[in-house]
């Protein structure tokens, strides 16, 4: 029996768009890499005054205002540190040595302690635990004045009162003396205006008949 040869039927096409695998491109996110280029254009660009978000906007579109802000700090306390390295940090070492006992000196006297220990104490605890303990200090310091500023306003609020309630019993009694005065003065003066009267005259100069 002869083979019947079939055609190729037509490849069918698929509606839906197959992936090859490749992830797709993208641009590169907030939180990539930072290029030297990179930094010189942020160092140059904040160096002008710009503020974070018109350099972000400007030059790094794909970043945050944030993330140019922290990567300039990064880029200072790593210029900073370089900077102090070598002659400079020993400049700094030989004055220090020089003058610590004048420095500490002046605090100690206000605490009360021997100067060593107060630098040994301050070198201990680090610049951020005494600001820290200093900024609760005051603000306990604060508190306490309010409080005794609120009590003390409160014995005035009350002598204010007795103030008050003593004025009003003067205004009270000279209210009535004054009243009291205006009588005497009204009786004085119609005892004045009859003795002025024709009849008052008359009945004075009339002589007595014995």
């Amino acid at each position: 029996m002869p083979k019947v040869s079939r055609s190729n039927s037509p490849q069918r096409i698929s509606p839906y768009p197959v992936s090859n695998g490749a992830p797709p491109t993208s641009l590169r996110s907030s939180s990539g890499a930072w290029a030297p280029h990179d930094d010189e254009i942020l160092i140059n660009a904040r160096a002008q005054g710009l503020n974070w978000a018109p350099i972000q906007l400007q030059h790094f579109p794909t970043k945050t205002p944030n993330a140019c802000r922290k990567r300039h700090e990064r880029l200072m306390e790593r210029r900073s540190a370089e900077d102090w390295d070598g002659g400079k940090l020993e400049k700094l070492a030989m004055e220090y040595m020089n003058m610590r006992k004048d420095m500490w000196t002046m605090l100690a006297a206000k605490v009360g302690e021997k100067w060593q220990v107060i630098e040994g104490k301050c070198m201990e605890k680090g610049l951020k635990n005494l600001q820290s303990a200093g900024r609760n200090a005051l603000r306990r310091e604060k508190m306490s004045l309010a409080s005794v500023m609120d009590d003390s306003g409160a014995g005035e609020v009350e002598k204010t009162e007795k103030s008050v309630s003593s004025s009003a019993m003067m205004d009270d009694s000279g209210i009535v003396a004054e009243a009291d005065m205006d009588d005497d003065r009204d009786h004085e003066f119609r005892d004045r205006s009859q003795e002025a009267s024709p009849e008052h005259r008359r009945f004075q100069s009339t002589p007595e008949h014995p």
